[in-house]
Formats: structure tokens, sequence, C-alpha cells
């Protein structure tokens, strides 16, 4: 199949329109990655400059016990007469110094 000049004439007139193309097609992934990044950017803004809204903790280790059920638990102790464990006394054998922890040495 051989070219006519009317086909070397359309094809002509379309390369500009072609090369438009490829330079869209090629400029593309840059122009959405740099689009893509600004959005990442805001979002980071907003959510920085965001206050967070705090989330009920559901039962675990990490939940702190209400002050009424301690205050229950207390009266509870009181009423039976046990009291609440005292802090252990250092044993007879161990030597405690008595200017441990008094004296800061600044000048090194």
């Amino acid at each position: 199949m051989a070219l006519l000049p009317i086909d070397l004439q359309t094809l002509f007139t379309q390369s500009t329109q072609v090369g438009k193309e490829q330079a869209a097609q090629k400029d593309a992934p840059p122009a959405a990655q740099s689009l893509q990044g600004a959005q990442l950017v805001q979002k980071a803004e907003t959510r920085d400059k965001s206050v967070n809204e705090t989330h009920d903790q559901e039962e675990g280790p990490e939940q702190v016990k209400d002050r009424s059920r301690r205050g229950a638990e207390r009266r509870r102790q009181k009423q039976k007469g046990a009291q609440p464990p005292a802090a252990h006394p250092p044993a007879a054998d161990v030597v405690r110094d008595p200017a441990l922890g008094r004296n800061v040495d600044i000048t090194s």
C-alpha cells in the first residue's frame, strides 16, 4: 500500500498534535506526584492544627480504676479492720549511709 500525497499532508499536520500528546503523557507522572505530595502536606498540616478527639478506653490493664470503686474498697477494709499493707522496714543486715544522696558534686 503506497502513501499518497494527501496522506502525507494529513500526517504532517497532525504531527504537532501527536508531539503535544506525547509531551503531556511524559509530564503526567511528575505532575500527578507533585499534586499528590501537595495533598499529603495539606492533610498533615490539617491534622497537626486540629484537636484530636479522645476515645473511651476499653477493658484492659491500661484502664484507670474509678475513684468511687477505690473508696468503696477502702471502706470495706476499714469495716473489716484490715489495714493497708505498710512499707517494709529495711532489713537489719543492710547498712544505710545517712549522707547518701545529699551531696551533689558540681565541680566536675
